[in-house]
């Protein structure tokens, strides 16, 4: 079967399993590194914006999940890290000068800093695109890549939109989409189905609708709450709930928004998508759960803490540099807890999902 060699091709005899050329893949991951630079630069006012809420503690995870979602790319790509002596000292360089132009940043007024710290992130993400260019793509029928322009098109008009009505979590959803339209424009489905997931999972990076995050964190609250007060009681502790306040032993211990659990559960998403996007090998329903298991994983956590720092507060009324130390250094131990269970989870997963291969299965025969 002949197949044309342009990557543009309406050639009818076009599959999406025949891999372009070299120099082919090369080309259009230039376009792809191009285009996505271009969207950073066009979006860069909405990530001046989400990043004034990185600076508070319930967002502060957002500096890092653009980190987590190249190394989702990398592991999902199949690419070696193997980099000549002078694209080696060429990384080194640009790595630097991404350094230096953050440094610079730190210094300079308001327009020049945002001005440096753009030019930073846009040669790092050309960085990571050259670093993407030996992963393969396939052919694309000029159908599909006409798709790519709407979605991506859809998505800045949903801009648009977004910015005259001053729609802000719309506005960031539509980055997603645009950069989800340029993977389809670029390497089609292929490119679609192993880096769309980890572009997706960038949307950890933005803070919640108001609407959401405050209904979602008094719900988080009240059951925090509720079941602090459960565990206290089953543990024979003398504990009384009003509101998110606890009473335990007469010692006063309110429930705030720190200790809601919706960062916990933000966090422990987002670590949950990320992990079940690198269980390619695992069945479907193994990842379900996963995902279905972090908002209970995280209020057990935030139980244990809870609960915990109920027991200290009692135990140890007169130390007030202790209960200090216990509440401002508690959700640090939440986080490995956290993981505990989550590896707790995925061994009893292991042991009740094992794939099996069809040579494992016996032949029934007829008697």
């Amino acid at each position: 079967m002949s197949t044309s060699t342009h990557p543009f091709s309406t050639n009818m005899d076009y599959e999406d399993h025949v891999p372009l050329s070299a120099q082919q893949t090369q080309r259009l991951w230039a376009a792809f590194a191009g285009l996505v630079m271009c969207l950073i630069a066009g979006y860069w006012n909405m990530f001046v914006y989400t990043s004034s809420f990185w600076q508070q503690g319930l967002y502060s995870h957002g500096w890092i999940i653009p980190l987590f979602a190249v190394f989702l790319l990398h592991a999902r790509a199949g690419v070696d890290l193997k980099l000549s002596h002078r694209e080696l000292i060429a990384a080194a360089l640009v790595m630097l000068a991404s350094v230096g132009l953050f440094s610079l940043s730190l210094s300079s007024e308001r327009a020049a800093s945002s001005a440096l710290v753009l030019a930073g992130v846009l040669l790092l993400t050309g960085l990571v695109c050259y670093h993407l260019r030996g992963a393969q793509l396939m052919q694309v029928t000029a159908g599909v890549r006409w798709a790519g322009v709407g979605v991506l098109g859809v998505s800045l008009l949903v801009r648009l939109v977004a910015a005259y009505y001053d729609m802000n979590p719309l506005d960031r959803l539509s980055f997603i989409g645009a950069l989800l339209g340029c993977c389809v424009l670029v390497g089609g489905p292929a490119l679609l189905r192993w880096a769309g997931p980890p572009l997706a999972f960038l949307v950890f990076m933005f803070p919640l609708p108001s609407v959401l995050e405050r209904n979602v964190l008094l719900k988080l609250q009240g059951l925090a709450a509720l079941a602090s007060t459960w565990t206290l009681q089953l543990l024979g502790c003398p504990a009384t709930r009003d509101g998110n306040k606890l009473l335990v032993d007469q010692i006063p211990l309110d429930v705030a928004d720190a200790c809601s659990g919706l960062r916990m559960a933000t966090i422990f998403g987002a670590m949950s998508v990320a992990l079940a996007i690198l269980m390619v090998e695992r069945p479907w329903w193994d990842r379900v759960t996963i995902l279905i298991s972090a908002i209970p994983v995280a209020l057990v956590t935030n139980v244990i803490r809870i609960t915990g720092t109920a027991l200290l507060y009692m135990f140890f009324p007169e130390s007030k540099g202790l209960q200090h130390l216990v509440h401002d250094w508690a959700g640090l131990a939440m986080m490995p807890i956290a993981m505990g269970i989550l590896w707790l989870e995925l061994e009893i997963l292991r042991k009740i999902s094992v794939p099996m291969d069809t040579d494992d299965y016996a032949v029934l025969e007829s008697f």
